[in-house]
């Protein structure tokens, strides 16, 4: 096994490790923001984070029968794909510059007495409704072709339809909790596609 090929296998490692476990997450906030706002904001996160610190568990556990599929070093692969990662890396940058860590990590949404929620429009906001999911589903494409192997695309395309149908359950939540400015936020923008016209 080259340096190249071990690189490749621990990038594979870490991404099964934490990209399927962070999208669980969302899947434990999201459709039961309205319980965790009953039950206290605390006990949402310490479900979504056992839940995401469980498959993580699993993918280490797991690695060896994972990570043999492995589709061989590919210098155009992973040149692709550290292109997509660097793209994934200029949205994070721009997101970020709007996002505040209590807005990230969903505490409007959970514990909206204390963190009052603002619906964002501007900057990035203004050209896609979700730029989070599509910074992150970019970059776990980037990712699996630097890693290239088998179950890493899979757990890809599985990011990626998870968050298709993440973004309906979300927006239903975003629609209860701000009623028509995101009814018509969400008629002009688009929610991960950018348009390309101003």
């Amino acid at each position: 096994m080259t340096v190249f090929d071990e690189v490749r296998y621990w990038l594979g490692v870490v991404y099964l490790a934490s990209v399927p476990g962070a999208v669980l997450f969302w899947y434990v906030i999201h459709p039961f923001a309205a319980f965790w706002r009953r039950a206290g904001a605390v006990f949402g996160y310490a479900a979504g984070f056992s839940v995401m610190i469980a498959a993580g568990g699993v993918a280490i556990v797991w690695r060896r029968p994972l990570m043999t599929a492995d589709l061989g070093s590919s210098w155009t692969l992973t040149a692709a794909g550290v292109l997509l990662v660097l793209v994934a890396a200029i949205l994070r940058q721009r997101w970020r510059r709007q996002l505040t860590v209590r807005t990230l990590f969903g505490l409007p949404e959970l514990a909206p007495s204390r963190f009052p929620p603002k619906l964002l429009t501007e900057g990035i906001y203004a050209t896609v409704r979700h730029p989070r999911y599509l910074e992150f589903s970019i970059g776990a494409i980037g990712w699996a072709l630097v890693c290239n192997h088998l179950w890493i695309y899979l757990a890809a395309i599985l990011t990626l339809a998870s968050i298709g149908i993440l973004i309906p359950i979300e927006e239903r939540e975003l629609a209860a909790r701000f009623g028509t400015p995101y009814a018509e936020y969400r008629r002009r923008v688009p929610a991960v596609i950018p348009r390309m016209r101003p």
